[in-house]
């Protein structure tokens, strides 16, 4: 009787599990992903160059325009020491538009290599304490490329942090000099409003 009992039960469950067990479709539960580290943004090659360099105190980020339609650091450099400027290319680096050097690419001065003061500015203080970026590019008549732009974005965000310089301190020349450099088209609230690609 215990037996029969008990296979009695051990039947009744065999039928539930069958009936269903079995004839409902089975529900799946969303499976997430495990989270991932996001991947470390790559390093531009030209901040593992600039890593080279030793660097002094700076406090300022001076943005120009060469307000020529083509050049380049050699070419700029040139007609500095035209005018008896002793130590050539007064900025510390130029970004080219194409027409002298390729677009976006960042030139580095000997300026910049050997940590000495800038003939950008005008004024003594920028000159001492001011890294002088120039854009080649004339930005009353057109406007800085999209490469340019991004370079632009690269050097000043490596600037900042290796050179401690705060965001108030990028600056154009027109901001402590009776000039429009870099001219009208230059979108400067875009420069401080960087991590938009352009």
């Amino acid at each position: 009787m215990y037996f029969q009992r008990k296979r009695s039960v051990w039947l009744l469950f065999f039928i539930m599990f069958y009936v269903y067990g079995c004839s409902t479709s089975p529900t799946f539960k969303p499976v997430t992903p495990p989270q991932q580290t996001p991947l470390k943004k790559a390093k531009p090659h030209i901040c593992s160059q600039l890593d080279r360099y030793y660097v002094r105190d700076w406090k300022y980020i001076v943005i120009h325009h060469s307000a020529t339609s083509s050049g380049s650091a050699a070419s700029f450099d040139k007609s500095h020491r035209n005018k008896g400027w002793e130590n050539g290319l007064g900025y510390h680096f130029v970004i080219g538009n194409g027409n002298g050097s390729a677009d976006g690419q960042i030139e580095i001065g000997n300026r910049w290599v050997n940590q000495i003061d800038g003939a950008h500015a005008g004024v003594k203080e920028y000159n001492h304490y001011g890294i002088g970026v120039c854009l080649v590019g004339n930005f009353n008549e057109s406007h800085p490329t999209p490469a340019q732009m991004n370079s632009l974005s690269v050097l000043i965000e490596y600037l900042q942090e290796r050179c401690n310089i705060s965001s108030a301190n990028i600056i154009t020349h027109k901001y402590f000099r009776d000039t429009e450099c870099p001219g009208k088209n230059f979108p400067y609230y875009k420069v401080l409003a960087r991590g938009v690609r352009w």
